[in-house]
């Protein structure tokens, strides 16, 4: 086990802003927003995370705190040490590999068969969200950018009746948001790189062009591994092999 990083203020800087709703599940809250903060890297690996201060900053009882750290163990965002204590996982690189290629794979083949069967509603709505991807950029909204890039993927798995598909996907894929952030706070012009390439993969949906459409999904999603080695090296201690 690496050193752990034992800063309160990041662990409370990071949950800073938070508000529960206290007609919803409490665990589901907890488990949402540090899953969110951790896939953002505003909790970097290693970082302590007690229950005590966790449950202190966001006002909550340390009983949902205790069951979403167990499910974060499950996705493998957190690692729990018995006698040690709580720590933010690295990103696995094995892990990542295998969100990558499910990402690829269920994407190719859900929007080949979209291109086949998709309505002009549908092509407005699309377009909508790349004009907004367009001003997230010229901005350099990261956040909004992220939240609208999900947003499109999304949409595509809805239009051709697949919602479970994308929701299935979430858990597989999480490694794989990690570095999307990296990238998009690391590396320069990676949103507009994929913005390019979002652009692209909806012109051939729009004309019906199956055959260009799923070398475009494919090395859209595979932009990860080619940047990867950049990302590294800018922050290495985010991985673990």
């Amino acid at each position: 086990m690496n050193e752990a990083i034992f800063t309160e203020d990041i662990v409370v800087g990071a949950l800073q802003g938070f508000t529960l709703d206290e007609t919803r599940s409490y665990t589901h809250q907890v488990h949402a927003l540090l899953r969110d903060v951790i896939v953002r890297g505003a909790l970097p690996p290693r970082t302590a995370l007690s229950e005590a201060v966790i449950s202190a900053t966001i006002k909550v009882s340390r009983t949902p705190v205790r069951e979403a750290l167990a499910q974060l163990a499950d996705e493998r965002l957190v690692l729990i040490y018995r006698k040690v204590g709580t720590l933010v996982a690295p990103i696995s690189v094995s892990m990542l590999e295998e969100g990558r290629f499910a990402r690829s794979t269920l994407e190719c083949a859900n929007h080949v068969e979209l291109a086949q069967k998709i309505t002009p509603a549908q092509l407005t709505e699309l377009g909508r969200l790349l004009d907004a991807q367009r001003e997230a950029v010229a901005t350099g909204d990261v956040d909004a950018f992220f939240l609208l890039d999900e947003a499109m993927h999304g949409r595509m798995f809805e239009f051709s009746g697949r919602p479970h598909v994308w929701e299935m996907l979430q858990p597989m894929k999480r490694q794989f948001d990690r570095v999307r952030w990296l990238l998009l706070e690391r590396v320069e012009d990676h949103a507009r790189r994929a913005l390019q390439e979002h652009e692209q993969i909806l012109a051939h949906i729009a004309s019906r062009n199956v055959a260009l459409l799923g070398a475009s999904v494919a090395v859209h999603v595979d932009r990860i591994s080619t940047h990867l080695p950049a990302v590294r090296s800018r922050a290495p201690d985010y991985f673990v092999d």
